[in-house]
């Protein structure tokens, strides 16, 4: 099928340029959203609509992080962003304290209740990934977090977001991120102190998912979903995450657009996935979503890295994955594949309903892609000729699947998997 490079570039800029910043919740994220439902009625898609559900909107945000000057007299400020469901510093005054640092997940051990109490935590690692993990983080009660991410030794800031569901169940402590290389020079130099401010305010909103159809002329086989998500974290344009993604969609509704399948093909761009997914959960707890009539989601997100390899992230039967690499290579496209149920997608939505999925991305380096959630995520570092080139692959997978009776693969998770993202979801989306 023919992809076309100009409505890709159309898409793209839209969504980057003349959008932006499309924060879930915002009017922004509103825009966007609409523009795809109306390329989608260009494309012929049917029963195009917005599915709207409610979300949390970070409508105000600024973080100063200040360290004391080499000499000893006055402060630098440090390059920060606070942390999406992070709490504000009290008073949004600043907040002067030791700088303590843990080491994540080993030292989870040393936060004891009031042990950080006027202090500065710097951690170095993930956050705590466990409901009675980051319960202890909270009674150690520090100051303020610091959070430096491992996976990005590189000196500016990347965006990050608190689970919801832990937001609203247990709280947050007031936390910003910084750059991996601000964190080295102060260990390096023995910083003692810092200085903390955090600003944010929240208001409940509403998001929306963009939806279209092609129905099938067997409406009793189970329908394919392909997916995106139309939101950023603040401070970047999203790019590859995840205006490469919408891009793909759509490229995928003009390829389809004048066909009729066998089974329906679905296509969706939800809202609020740098929350966890709050769009695809909406759509899949409360839409009637079940393994009868769903088969598969293959989902578009950070798709268009300049380098990188093609990952077909794969929750499902192995078969599965086997024929999807099999297919794109065919097409010119060779893969890796993960096999792994990760909530970090709007897929696992699916997932915990049973539903096997395909998460198409492309990663540049080892800790996954070097732009990520910051302000480099822009067109510049994108390809849009590498991107033209995965489609047509990703269009005769679908392509051949949406005219089968039966797949060569199980159409649902195993037990074992189902139980898995169950408990995922128990744990970070309290579902």
């Amino acid at each position: 099928m023919r992809i076309d490079d100009a409505e890709i570039r159309t898409d793209l800029a839209t969504l980057c340029e003349t959008i932006g910043e499309r924060l879930a919740g915002s009017e922004r994220e509103h825009q966007a959203a609409k523009y795809v439902a109306a390329r989608m009625r260009q494309a012929g898609l049917q029963e195009v609509r917005l599915e709207r559900f409610p979300c949390t909107n970070l409508h105000r945000r600024s973080a100063d992080v200040q360290e004391p000057v080499a000499t000893g007299k006055g402060w630098r400020e440090v390059e920060a962003l606070p942390m999406v469901g992070s709490a504000s510093t009290p008073r949004k005054q600043s907040v002067e304290g030791d700088l303590v640092w843990l080491t994540l997940p080993e030292a989870q051990h040393r936060l004891k209740p009031g042990s950080l109490r006027g202090k500065i935590l710097a951690i170095f690692g993930p956050m705590p990934t466990s409901g009675s993990a980051h319960r202890q983080l909270l009674a150690a009660s520090p100051a303020a977090v610091v959070h430096i991410d491992e996976r990005f030794p590189f000196g500016y800031v990347k965006a990050d977001g608190a689970y919801p569901y832990w937001v609203s169940h247990y709280g947050m402590p007031p936390i910003v991120s910084v750059a991996y290389m601000d964190a080295w020079r102060w260990r390096q130099t023995e910083v003692k102190r810092l200085r903390v401010r955090i600003d944010v305010g929240y208001r409940r909103a509403q998001s929306c998912n963009a939806i279209g159809e092609l129905p099938g002329t067997d409406p009793s086989l189970p329908a394919i979903i392909l997916t995106s998500h139309l939101d950023t974290l603040p401070g970047n344009v999203g790019a590859d995450d995840n205006a490469s993604g919408v891009a793909s969609v759509l490229a995928l509704t003009r390829a389809f657009g004048a066909t009729r399948p066998r089974r329906t093909l679905r296509f969706i761009a939800f809202g609020a996935e740098e929350q966890l997914s709050v769009g695809a959960v909406n759509h899949v707890r409360y839409g009637g979503i079940t393994p009868a009539n769903t088969g598969l989601i293959l989902n578009f997100d950070s798709t268009a890295s300049i380098l990188g390899h093609y990952i077909l992230w794969t929750a499902g039967d192995a078969r599965l994955a086997h024929h999807a690499q099999k297919t794109f290579a065919r097409h010119g496209v060779d893969t890796q594949v993960q096999h792994e149920i990760t909530p970090f997608a709007d897929c696992f939505a699916f997932n915990r309903a049973g539903i096997p999925s395909l998460w198409c991305r492309r990663m540049n380096f080892s800790g996954g892609r070097w732009q990520h959630h910051s302000r480099h995520d822009t067109l510049e570092n994108i390809s849009i000729p590498d991107l033209a080139r995965l489609l047509p692959a990703a269009a005769a997978l679908v392509g051949d699947l949406a005219n089968r009776h039966r797949w060569p693969f199980r159409t649902t998770l195993s037990p074992a998997q189902h139980q898995l993202a169950r408990g995922i979801s128990r744990a970070l989306l309290g579902w």
